[in-house]
């Protein structure tokens, strides 16, 4: 057996900086489970009825917008968010011997918005960006690089997956599941985001792209030109147009929706589990990884004495 002692200065630099490299990628972890537990822990659940504008919590079950369905790629299930992904197997020889890995080929996230309800009152989703914390995962094999068989209805063994090329795997997250989702929340309002002059200018530049009919529609004198007098006309003519479509802007509902938060220090979070086991698979996650950080810097720490 080798002693640390009689590791060659290749061996030992690896050892000591791979050491260094897991304690600080484990610190890195645990800090960010950390903060994630003492969010989760710390933000009040809101109502939708009631919640208030910024970065809340919010709890619920999830819905499709309009009973239209969303479908995931690969397996044409369908659901409210999908992580899709195809890897390739690739075959090599290392160290003598025939390894095989997997190699990523297609991946896609869905950015469709679906629906939170919570029995009262319901908002937007906007998934883009989210850490997605799902439980459906399906997994199957097969020879082309895009499947050919878009239901998965039977398992297969590990012997007939490995005689595959291919693997195909995605995440869903189901219409009717309850979740947890930690983000930020908003209110859009139409009017609020056009003023009677934005809507007035939309409609003069409209317009102007068709001057046939905008010469046909204010040139009065019919000399072929819109003269300032006429042009005046135009304008009281937008304004008064520009006002019915604002007061009929109006009567549209406004709509909230929870998405990711402008602040890079805030998590956006969606989860089908519920807010307790999400915390304790925050706070289990911080504790390995600590520990794994701990242990890694013990190592470097003896590497350094015996070496010295």
């Amino acid at each position: 057996m080798i002693m640390p002692t009689e590791f060659a200065p290749e061996e030992f630099q690896f050892a000591l900086g791979a050491s260094i490299l897991i304690a600080l990628l484990s610190f890195h972890i645990f800090t960010r489970n950390w903060k994630r537990l003492r969010i989760v822990e710390d933000t009040p659940t809101a109502k939708l009825r009631s919640a208030h504008q910024g970065y809340i919590e919010l709890e619920g079950k999830g819905q499709l917008v309009d009973d239209q369905p969303i479908y995931a790629p690969l397996s044409n299930h369908p659901c409210l968010w999908y992580l899709s992904q195809i890897e390739q197997q690739e075959s090599f020889i290392e160290n003598g011997r025939r390894q095989t890995r997997w190699n990523v080929v297609y991946k896609t996230i869905s950015d469709h918005r679906f629906k939170l309800t919570d029995g009262v009152a319901s908002c937007f989703v906007d998934p883009s960006g989210a850490e997605v914390n799902g439980n459906e995962k399906l997994v199957w094999y097969g020879n082309t690089e895009w499947p050919t068989r878009t239901q998965v209805l039977e398992s297969q063994s590990i012997v007939l997956a490995m005689t595959n090329g291919y693997r195909y795997t995605e995440w869903l997250v189901l219409p009717g599941q309850p979740l947890y989702i930690l983000g930020q929340f908003s209110t859009w309002s139409a009017t609020a985001q056009k003023s009677v002059r934005d809507v007035m200018v939309c409609l003069i530049n409209d317009w102007k792209q068709d001057q046939p009919a905008l010469r046909k529609r204010f040139d009065s004198n019919q000399d072929g030109n819109i003269d300032q007098e006429e042009w005046e006309v135009a304008r009281q003519q937008a304004r008064h147009e520009a006002q019915q479509i604002h007061d009929q802007l109006a009567l549209e509902p406004d709509t909230n929706i929870i998405a990711k938060p402008g602040n890079t220090t805030q998590p956006f979070i969606i989860s089908v589990y519920p807010q307790a086991l999400l915390a304790r698979k925050y706070r289990s996650g911080a504790w390995v990884a600590l520990t794994g950080c701990v242990v890694s810097l013990c190592v470097a720490a003896w590497l350094l004495h015996v070496h010295g």
